[in-house]
C-alpha cells in the first residue's frame, strides 16, 4: 500500500524555533515496521520540509495514497486534526490514523472526530502492522489490540496492547525517510547530529508525567549489539558526528552500560556522546557507571532534577533526594562532564519560598547549563487531574501548553504571574554572573554550537510569554470543545 506519515506544524505552538529538531524518531520507526512489510512509505515533517496546510491538500489530491498515519503530543493535536481535515476534505477514501501520546490517553475524543478514522493507543509497531493489513484486505479491526475508531455510529475500543517485550525485534528507524537538508540540534558540537533510544519505560512515578501512558512502568532495554549497531549506521549511512542518547533511564541498567561501552570499544567506533534528556539522579550516583559513560565517548549529560525543596519533589513522585542530585552532578563533574540540569516551576504545593530554593539550589549545584521549565499539566498525568479537581488550571487551549510559553494554571499559593516572574528570576539568577558568563563564552567551542545557540535563544526569546493572553475557545476545532 502506499502510505504517508505525517509529522504536523508545531509553529503555532513553539514558533520558527519547532524546526530546530532532530528527525521524528516515532515516525521513523513506524516507516521502518511498514517498509519491512512490503509497503511504500512516504513521509512529510511540515515544519521542516516548509509544507502548507494547502500545499499538504494538494499533494492529497494529486498522489494516490491509501493510508495517511499522523502523530500528535498534546500541544499540537490542534494542528494534528486541521492535518486530518485537510486529508480528508482533498480526498474522502484515504484511511487517515493518529497516534502519539495524546491518541493514547485521549483516544475517543479523537475517535468521534470525522476526520479520523483509526486511533492507535500506546506503541504503536505492532498494532499499524495489523491495522495496515486490515485495510488492504478490507477486514475488521475489531481484533486489533490497541485501536479505538467508530462503528455504526459508536465507539469501539479494542483491549489493550501488550508492550514490547524485546525492543531489539523492531526494525532500526527509517530516518533515510526524512528530508535530505540536515535538521540542526541545539548546542551540539558537532554536526550532523542523530538521537537515539535504547530503552522504553519508566519505574518513577512522577505525577507531571505522560510517558507512562504508553511505554508503562517496566523499564525494556535494547541490547548493547542493537545499540552499537544502530550507531555504526549512522556513522556510515548519515555522516553522523554526535550521538544524542534520549532515554530517561540509560543509567538505570549498570550491566548493559558496561557493554554498550565494551561493544563501542570492539567495533573501533569513535563518536560524541551526549546524553541529553534528563537521567535521574538515582541511578547516576555510581562513578562506575558515570565512568563507562565518559569512556564510550560520552562529554555531556543531563539531569532532572525539577526542585530544590525536598518536601516539593515528596509532593510529585519524584523519589529522589536533594543529596542525590549533589553527588550524581559532582561525580559528573569530577569525571569531566559538561553538566546540564533540568528544573521545573509552578508544581501545586509551589510558592514563592519553594521556587527560591529551586532558583538557590541550581546556583549551589553550578552546573555548566540550567534550564528552568514551567510545569504544564498535561491530560493523562496524576498532577493533570489533581489540578483540574481543584481549580487550579486556567487555560485549556492546548497550543498554549509549549514548554517555553506562560504558565497556563496557578498553584495553591502562587498566581500564574508569579510563576512566570520567578521563571525569569531563575534565568537572571543564574546566568547574570561573571564566571557564570565566562563558562558560557568558553563552552562555545564549536562554530556548530556558536550558530545553534543564537538561532535557539532568538526563538526561545520570541516564545517567552507567549499565551499570556487566553486564546478564544472558538479558535479550537469543535472536538476540544466535547
Amino acid at each position: 500500500m502506499n502510505i504517508l506519515l505525517i509529522n504536523p506544524s508545531q509553529e503555532n505552538v513553539y514558533g520558527k524555533i519547532g524546526t530546530i529538531t532532530q528527525p521524528h524518531i516515532g515516525l521513523a520507526y513506524i516507516g521502518a515496521v511498514l517498509e519491512k512489510e512490503g509497503h511504500c512509505v512516504s513521509l512529510i515533517d511540515m515544519d521542516y520540509d516548509g509544507i502548507s496546510y494547502e500545499r499538504l491538500g494538494k499533494i492529497i489530491s494529486q498522489q494516490s495514497f491509501d493510508i495517511v498515519g499522523i502523530t500528535a503530543t498534546t500541544p499540537v493535536i490542534t494542528s494534528a486534526i486541521r492535518v486530518a481535515r485537510t486529508i480528508k476534505m482533498a480526498n474522502p477514501s484515504v484511511k487517515v490514523i493518529i497516534g502519539g501520546i495524546h491518541a493514547t490517553i485521549m483516544p475517543q475524543m479523537l475517535a468521534k472526530e470525522p476526520a479520523i478514522d483509526f486511533v492507535v493507543r500506546g506503541e504503536g509497531e505492532a498494532t499499524i502492522r495489523e491495522l495496515v493489513k486490515s485495510i488492504e484486505n478490507r477486514t475488521d479491526a475489531e481484533n486489533i489490540a490497541g485501536l479505538s475508531y467508530r462503528k455504526d455510529g459508536k465507539i469501539i475500543e479494542t483491549p489493550e496492547r501488550a508492550l514490547i517485550d524485546n525492543l531489539d525485534e523492531i526494525p532500526l528507524p527509517a530516518r533515510h525517510l526524512f528530508s535530505k537538508k540536515q535538521y540542526r540540534y541545539p548546542d551540539t558540537l558537532y554536526s550532523p547530529a542523530f538521537a537515539i533510544h535504547t530503552s522504553r519505560g519508566c519505574p518513577g512515578r512522577c505525577t507531571y508525567c505522560q510517558a507512562k501512558n504508553i511505554y508503562g512502568y517496566r523499564v525494556r532495554f535494547r541490547s548493547a549489539e542493537s545499540v552499537a549497531e544502530e550507531v555504526e549506521i549512522l556513522i556510515k549511512d548519515f555522516k553522523a558526528r554526535e550521538i544524542h542518547v534520549w532515554d530517561d533511564n540509560f543509567a538505570a541498567n549498570k550491566e548493559r552500560i558496561f557493554k554498550i561501552r565494551d561493544e563501542i570499544k570492539r567495533r573501533g567506533i569513535s563518536i560524541a556522546f551526549s546524553f541529553t534528556a534528563g537521567i535521574r539522579v538515582d541511578t547516576a550516583c555510581d562513578e562506575r557507571v558515570l565512568r563507562a559513560m565518559r569512556e564510550m565517548g560520552g562529554y555531556s549529560i543531563a539531569f532532572g532534577i525539577e526542585s530544590g525543596n525536598q518536601g516539593i519533589l515528596d509532593s510529585i513522585g519524584k523519589g529522589i533526594t536533594l543529596d542525590q542530585a549533589r553527588q550524581a552532578v559532582s561525580l559528573a563533574k569530577k569525571l569531566g562532564f559538561e553538566v546540564w540540569a533540568f528544573f521545573m516551576l509552578g508544581f501545586p504545593d509551589e510558592n514563592e519560598q519553594t521556587m527560591a530554593e529551586t532558583i538557590a539550589f541550581a546556583k549551589e549545584l553550578n552546573p555548566d547549563v540550567a534550564k528552568f521549565h514551567i510545569l504544564k499539566p498535561y491530560p493523562g498525568s496524576k498532577i493533570f487531574e489533581e489540578m483540574k479537581q481543584e481549580g487550579l488550571i486556567d487555560d485549556l487551549n492546548y497550543e498554549n501548553y509549549g514548554i517555553h510559553t506562560f504558565p497556563v494554571h496557578h498553584t495553591r499559593r502562587a498566581s500564574r504571574a508569579t510563576i512566570y516572574e520567578y521563571q525569569k528570576r531563575a534565568y537572571r539568577s543564574f546566568y547574570i554572573r561573571p564566571m557564570i558568563v565566562l563558562k558560557q563564552m568558553l563552552r562555545l567551542r564549536s562554530t556548530n554550537r556558536i550558530f545553534n545557540n543564537l538561532r535557539t535563544a532568538l526563538g526561545v526569546l520570541r516564545l517567552i510569554g507567549r499565551g499570556k493572553n487566553k486564546r478564544s475557545p472558538s479558535e479550537f476545532p469543535s472536538m476540544m470543545k466535547r
